[in-house]
């Protein structure tokens, strides 16, 4: 008996430690963590630095452990896995929905009939400034487009709060927002991702006006986003993008650019049929219960977590609606404008990067598109997937 008590509470401890247990923990939690995760005092311990690569007594910015407050996030936030937004190599491992900013990293170039064509890294997303970690300011854009937000300011810490400090709250947050937990009557949740709440400042005169948007990501901390394992998005945001991007909010008709907001419903113009139906190109078989595309995401204009699912491959309805995030990652990807495929392509197959690209290395071409080969997911003639919605192919 007291082999088999002893057995179970080492299964217990890995279990613990690995993140199954019931009471397990992620650091954040969706509020402030423990103050010395990402500050250190004095950065000495037994007469050394706690800081790899660090000086005894130096530390970074506000007593954080990283040069810059970038630098603090990817001291945890480098590497391989779930919560990883940075691979630590040149090989992208990181299939997440924001994207992963190892592909800021890179320049491809090719020859188009003879002629050379070259992307730069800086032009596929969010430019955030880690000096620990090589991520520069972003050498074209000196502000944000379509706002005043400065290149120069670009942080992890200007979308996301990493104190979790949520307005209006019902009590202690208790519990991370984005994976559906719920509110008691006396604990709160934290908001979607530690997004930046009303009053957050992420830069000199810029503040957040809106609330963070409605969204539950994957609870299975999968491997990568699918079809059946993904973030659904509820509604607002385009709205909280728009703090830092303000001139692209909603449009439409006359205003030279496209419609993303609540307001911007799919019911207008068919377009939730359209969506329902389009499977690829020359192919309008498809139903609303599995219409979901990875790469098309949209808003269910829904207002509470509960209500949403992650695993949902249901196509959207006429209240739905588009939003920034229906042709953008959050973070980066492998094409320009952080792009959810390549938007200067007639035909996705011929999209770059390919592995054969100078700059390039194997497992690039397949980790653009999350690891589909365009053909086989689509066909080999398959267009821009803006026909998702608007069907001229």
């Amino acid at each position: 008996m007291k082999k088999i008590n002893l057995f179970l509470g080492l299964l217990a401890a890995v279990l613990l430690c690995l993140g199954f247990g019931v009471t397990a923990q992620a650091f954040h939690d969706g509020g402030v963590a423990h103050c010395d995760g990402c500050h250190t005092m004095h950065n000495s311990e037994d007469g050394k630095s706690i800081i790899e690569g660090g000086t005894v007594g130096v530390t970074g910015d506000s007593l954080t452990k990283g040069t810059d407050p970038s630098s603090t996030c990817l001291v945890c936030h480098e590497g391989t896995g779930y919560y990883h937004v940075l691979s630590p190599t040149a090989t992208i491992t990181n299939l997440t929905p924001g994207g992963d900013f190892q592909w800021l990293k890179k320049t491809f170039t090719w020859e188009v009939r003879g002629n050379p064509v070259t992307r730069k890294g800086e032009s596929f997303g969010h430019n955030i400034i880690a000096a620990d970690y090589g991520l520069v300011q972003d050498s074209v854009l000196e502000k944000a487009p379509g706002g005043e937000f400065q290149s120069a300011w670009l942080a992890c810490s200007s979308c996301h709060d990493p104190h979790g400090k949520k307005v209006d709250k019902i009590g202690p947050i208790a519990e991370s927002g984005s994976y559906g937990a719920q509110p008691t009557a006396t604990t709160d949740v934290g908001n979607f991702r530690l997004l930046a709440d009303i009053g957050y400042m992420p830069g000199p005169g810029v503040q957040y006006n809106v609330r963070p948007p409605i969204a539950r990501t994957d609870t299975f901390r999968s491997a990568g986003e699918s079809d059946t394992r993904h973030t659904d998005y509820g509604k607002g945001m385009s709205e909280w993008c728009a703090t830092c991007h303000t001139k692209f909010l909603a449009g439409g008709k006359g205003e030279h650019k496209h419609p993303a907001a609540n307001t911007a419903t799919l019911g207008q113009g068919n377009i939730a049929l359209n969506y329902n139906a389009y499977v690829a190109t020359g192919d309008l078989s498809g139903s609303a219960d599995d219409a979901y595309d990875q790469f098309v995401p949209f808003e269910r204009q829904i207002d509470s977590t509960a209500d949403l699912d992650e695993t949902s491959s249901a196509g959207p309805n006429s209240s739905s609606n588009v939003m920034c995030l229906s042709c953008h990652r959050a973070h980066v990807s492998a094409f320009p404008n952080a792009g959810r495929w390549d938007f200067e392509t007639e035909f996705l197959v011929d999209s770059h990067p390919k592995d054969s690209d100078a700059g390039a290395v194997a497992g690039d071409e397949l980790a653009s598109y999350y690891g589909s080969k365009v053909e086989t997911r689509y066909n080999e003639v398959q267009r821009s997937l803006c026909n998702k919605c608007h069907i001229q192919d």
